[in-house]
């Protein structure tokens, strides 16, 4: 009796992985931006910009991230076109060591305030949180979430 019970814990010992998975985030940014983002739909769940939450200035607009770069954001009258893309550390000409997705805008309000270099601060399937320091001089942190529908 004592063998067998010896040999079922050595079984679940042996099955258990030391490599468990800690939920839906994913920690490598470049498989998750290409693979994620042109999967679905997106809003944006918080805009903050200079101190105040701008969240409503985009809650009626779907984003669409398409594989090429393009993003769409729709709504009931408007339509944006715009451009996306990840860079590294490693291929931009910044000191920071970041990663970051860059989304590009024509100057129409409200897309403008959402054109910048953002620093990719966390990933999941379902969530995407930016920030963007405006600069040294400035204490305004932009940050954006996008939220997949």
């Amino acid at each position: 009796m004592k063998k067998l019970l010896l040999i079922l814990s050595l079984a679940v010992m042996f099955s258990c992985s030391s490599d468990d998975d800690s939920g839906d985030v994913i920690n490598d940014e470049f498989d998750t931006i290409v693979n994620i983002l042109p999967q679905g739909q997106w809003r944006v769940s918080y805009f903050a910009n200079d101190g105040g939450d701008q969240t409503s200035s985009f809650e009626s607009f779907v984003f669409n991230f398409n594989a090429d770069g393009t993003v769409t954001a729709v709504n009931d009258l408007f339509s944006e076109e715009g451009t996306w893309r990840y860079e590294s550390s490693a291929n931009n000409s910044d000191d920071d060591n970041d990663e970051e997705l860059v989304l590009q805008f024509t100057q129409t309000t409200p897309f403008s305030e959402i054109s910048e270099d953002y620093d990719i601060v966390s990933i999941s399937t379902t969530t995407i949180e930016l920030s963007d320091d405006k600069d040294s001089t400035s204490a305004s942190t932009e940050l954006l979430t996008f939220t997949k529908i």
